[in-house]
Parts: C-alpha cells; sequence; structure tokens
C-alpha cells in the first residue's frame, strides 16, 4: 500500500512525521483561510459599491456625498437615455475603456436650451460627437440625438482578476448649469446593443439612474462666494460585466500548475538521488517565478495584494515545502533511516498535493462572482 512504509515505523517516528505534517498542513490551513477570506470580503465589497454606485441617494464609501437639491425652483426638466452600440476596447492594465453610444434629451419650453451643447462625458473624454437629430415641435416638445465616441478612464478593482466582475459607467452632466436651473430624469427606454460584445467577458445587467454630484470649489466665479458650491444633476449609465468562465484563469495559471505537478513528483525520487531530487523543484521554482511575472504584466503598478498574488503564492509555497522535506528527508537517509525517509516522502506528498488542491478550489471559489 501507498502508505505502508509510513505504517511499519516505530511509534515514535511516526509522531515525528506526523509532527511534520501538522506543521506544514497548518501552514497552508492558515494561507488559505485568509486568501479565501480576503477574496470573499472584496467581492462582497464590489458588489455592494456597485449596487451604492446605482443607488439615486446612497454614496459609495470613500466618496463625498451630494449637497440635497432644493425641491422646487425654476428648473428645465430634462430626459436622457442612451444606447450603447459597442465596446471597442477595455484595458485593465491601462486604466481605461473605449465606447461609442447613442445620447438623447427630451424636454419641454425652450427650444434653445440645447443641452447636448453642453454635454460634460466626467471621467472621458469624447473623441467624436455628430448630432443627427433636432427636433423642436410647435407644442413645446424638443428631441435632440447623439452619437458620441468616448474612452472612458476606469481604476478596475484588480483584487480578483482573472475571474472577477466590474461595473462600466458613462457619467453625463450638463457642463454650464447646474441643478438649480436643469436636472435629467432617466429614461427607461435606455438599452445597449444585442451585438455588444467584449472579448473574455459576458454582459450581466443593465441599469441607469440619475444622481447629484457636487463640485467642492467655487471654480474662482467672481459672482459666487468661495464657500458656495455647485451641485450637477448627473445621468448615470451602467453596464456590468463578468468573465464568462475559467478559461482565462487557467491561461495564466497553467505554467505554474505543471511546475507545481513537478514539483510534487520529485516525492517519489529517493532522497539519496540529490541531483534530480533538488533540480525538480528548482526548475519549478524558477518556471513559477517566470509565470508570476507573466501574470503581473497584465495589471496596472500597484502595490495591492490580489487573486494572482495569492495562487502564486500556494504555488512558491508548495515549491518551497518540497525542497524543505527533501533536506529533511536526505537527512534520514544519511542517518540510514531509509525506511523513515520514504514514509516522509509519502505522507508529505499527500499533505501536500490535497492542501495545494484545496487552496486552489477555495481560494477561485471565494473570488467568483
Amino acid at each position: 500500500m501507498f502508505l505502508s512504509a509510513f505504517s511499519g515505523l516505530s511509534s515514535g517516528d511516526r509522531r515525528t512525521i506526523l509532527g511534520y505534517a501538522a506543521l506544514i498542513f497548518g501552514i497552508y490551513a492558515l494561507v488559505i483561510l485568509w486568501a479565501a477570506t480576503d477574496e470573499f470580503r472584496v467581492r462582497t465589497d464590489s458588489d455592494a459599491h456597485h449596487s451604492l454606485r446605482m443607488s439615486p441617494t446612497d454614496v459609495e464609501p470613500g466618496l463625498t456625498p451630494a449637497d440635497p437639491l432644493p425641491e422646487g425652483g425654476d428648473y428645465t426638466s430634462v430626459r436622457i437615455g442612451t444606447y450603447i452600440e459597442d465596446i471597442d476596447n477595455l484595458s485593465i492594465k491601462d486604466s481605461y475603456w473605449s465606447t461609442t453610444f447613442y445620447i438623447w434629451y427630451h424636454w419641454k419650453g425652450d427650444s434653445k436650451l440645447d443641452p447636448g451643447s453642453k454635454m460634460i462625458l466626467v471621467d472621458g473624454a469624447i473623441n467624436k460627437k455628430e448630432l443627427l437629430e433636432d427636433y423642436h415641435g410647435p407644442d413645446g416638445e424638443n428631441y435632440q440625438r447623439f452619437r458620441i465616441s468616448a474612452k472612458v478612464i476606469k481604476y478596475f478593482d484588480t483584487a480578483r482578476v482573472p475571474i472577477e466582475d466590474h461595473m462600466l459607467n458613462i457619467y453625463i452632466e450638463d457642463g454650464a448649469r447646474d441643478g438649480t436651473k436643469l436636472r435629467f430624469a432617466a429614461d427607461d427606454t435606455s438599452n445597449i446593443s444585442s451585438r455588444l460584445r467584449i472579448p473574455g467577458f459576458k454582459i450581466t445587467a443593465k441599469s441607469n439612474v440619475v444622481k447629484n454630484h457636487t463640485y467642492r470649489s467655487s471654480y474662482g466665479d467672481p459672482r459666487t462666494s468661495s464657500n458656495q458650491w455647485r451641485t450637477f444633476s448627473q445621468y448615470v449609465a451602467a453596464v456590468q460585466i463578468k468573465r464568462t468562465d475559467f478559461g482565462f484563469y487557467l491561461k495564466i495559471f497553467l505554467s505554474l500548475f505543471m511546475a507545481s505537478l513537478v514539483t510534487l513528483a520529485s516525492f517519489f525520487i529517493k532522497a539519496s538521488d540529490v541531483g534530480p531530487r533538488f533540480s525538480l523543484p528548482t526548475a519549478a521554482f524558477f518556471g513559477a517565478v517566470a509565470n508570476t511575472y507573466l501574470a503581473n504584466s497584465l495589471l496596472p503598478s500597484s502595490g495591492s495584494f490580489g487573486l494572482i498574488d495569492q495562487i502564486a503564492g500556494l504555488g512558491l509555497f508548495t515549491i518551497f515545502t518540497s525542497i524543505a522535506m527533501a533536506i529533511v528527508s536526505n537527512y534520514y537517509t544519511r542517518k540510514k533511516q531509509e525506511d523513515v525517509s520514504v514514509a516522509l516522502d509519502r505522507v508529505m506528498f499527500l499533505v501536500t498535493g490535497v492542501m495545494y488542491l484545496a487552496g486552489n478550489i477555495i481560494v477561485p471559489w471565494c473570488a467568483r462572482s
């Protein structure tokens, strides 16, 4: 049997080997618990942030609440909506995404209001704006429709890459008239194109909302006091996306997983064969480090520690454990205790292999939406 070498040892030798196994098991358990807890927290925080972002009144943690607008007043209500035609580029590393979308304004009253001319894309740049329709009816109905090509800045949360989800937002404001003069109302007919595709992602939801947005500055306007801030009506359109499956995850970590399997295979090489016993995990270590560099090259430079680092850390710790146990096993070989050496290798193969597999199931599962 696989563990017959262990069962044939003296009780003292068995306790020694079980002590090594308990130590490695405990370290793995602590690392997996920490990583799984951290990924679960990041996932739940992300879900909460997305919900708060699309709430007309709630504010995401870390953002300053907007000042309320007065109930009444002499303002024009403008119904606004969007139709997102495509997302032609999405770069997590470079923190932006590009899109083409239609936007329309519908209001009653002053035909010279022209809200489209003062349109501001918050956290983005409009590359091209085409006025497609400009209607002013005799009954006071007014309508404008534009086609916009834009680049939107987005600082992606990379803590769960490559099995993460994101919310892509378009923020629209009137650049000249604050909420005391113009207020938006979200159009329920807003939508996204059925042809919209993002490689590696699937679209899970869409929504839109109107929120208040206060700028903590008077912009040096001589007509106002320095502490008189302006609150604008802001339209927010959202597209939620998530990774289609674990394909990208496996593609990134395939080399690391193969290096880890090679490392586990080294437990079946006699500790007395020092050359191959140590060369396999050593080579695997350099392969794992190279894989880590490759995976992190997909992310922006930051000091954050995410899923990629946690999975890489599990692999590197597995390789380190195999080298450390090879040293211990070689010690027993030099003491002419071949039976202890073989039993130690068998037990440590099981403990290391099972815990490494458990970590690579539990941690990604906690991160997956």
